[in-house]
């Protein structure tokens, strides 16, 4: 599940629920036609989510494509999530907190 909300001069993407690749594949049009639409930063909320494939590694990366690297991040990125991104070395090309 996604919500996009648009706050403090931010575009939120909050994602509820674990993040497989069923799950990216239904969000990821809406989702990519938001993020071409902005020209905001754009945030990943992941305060919720336990469990990500890379498929949603695959849509963080093309959000750093449509909106830059300095422009996005991903917050409330739980134990798990974090060692997916660190092992796959997103952290060193996106700022993940």
């Amino acid at each position: 599940m996604l919500q996009i909300q648009e706050k403090d001069e931010k575009l939120f993407c909050v994602f509820s629920g674990p993040q497989n690749t069923p799950a990216c594949k239904e969000l990821e049009a809406d989702l990519l036609a938001r993020l071409k639409a902005t020209q905001l930063p754009v945030v990943f909320d992941l305060q919720t989510v336990e469990f990500v494939s890379s498929m949603f590694l695959r849509l963080c990366l093309m959000a750093v494509q449509k909106v830059g690297a300095e422009k996005f991040s991903v917050t409330n990125t739980q134990p798990p999530v974090k060692k997916v991104f660190k092992i796959a070395g997103f952290d060193k090309q996106i700022k993940i907190e």
